[in-house]
């Protein structure tokens, strides 16, 4: 019974410590590989404490595996667009200015009526009322009201590359958005964050050196 009291604290205060080094999130915000290490994680610090015959030191080695595989993966696709794409995916426009997806929705294999209960849930009761709604990566869905008239932005430029998708999006061309760059007497490399919204209007974040 002691062992098992001794155990718990132990896997309990280790649990804590990764998943602190992982970043903070709740479990609904959390990316899809997130959640996987997590689960992980709970699952294996829950075998020794479940089962004294397992020796405690030699679990604890997977679940620091898992984490600084973890920590490592975030820094790599923070510093890549590329590959964060490629971890997290991206954000999709399920309805964009009043517009419904359909494919967008068949790709996510999402029902109409999820939507419009997750509309309802945030307070929205006709689909009509709705001027963007945006699957985030975390699988929530982000609703913007045409009440709202909200002007959205789109990104072009993060952290030095240019989100070719989103230019595509915009109507616009990556020779434009260079051009526009170089107008403020700067490259790509000096940018970290640019944006244009409906009305043209850029944003411009210079990178810190």
């Amino acid at each position: 019974m002691i062992s098992i009291f001794i155990r718990t604290i132990i896997i309990y205060v280790i649990l804590n410590i990764m998943l602190k080094i992982m970043g903070k999130r709740q479990i609904g915000e959390l990316e899809v590989n997130e959640l996987v290490s997590t689960l992980l994680i709970s699952e294996i610090g829950a075998l020794p404490i479940s089962d004294t015959d397992i020796p405690l030191l030699p679990s604890l080695f997977p679940i620091l595996f898992i984490a600084s595989t973890e920590v490592i993966i975030s820094v790599i696709k923070n510093k890549s667009a590329l590959i964060k794409k490629a971890v997290e995916g991206e954000p999709a426009y399920i309805i964009y200015k009043g517009r419904l997806r359909q494919k967008v929705l068949a790709e996510n294999r999402i029902s109409i009526n999820e939507i419009l209960t997750e509309m309802r849930t945030q307070g929205i009761a006709d689909l009509e009322d709705v001027r963007y709604a945006l699957l985030e990566q975390n699988g929530k869905v982000s609703f913007l009201k045409q009440s709202d008239s909200p002007n959205i932005s789109k990104t072009l430029v993060v952290d030095t590359k240019l989100d070719r998708e989103n230019i595509r999006e915009a109507g616009l061309t990556e020779i434009w958005v260079i051009g526009e760059v170089k107008k403020r007497g700067l490259t790509l490399d000096d940018v970290f964050l640019m944006t244009v919204n409906e009305d043209g209007k850029i944003k411009l974040i210079k990178k810190e050196k």
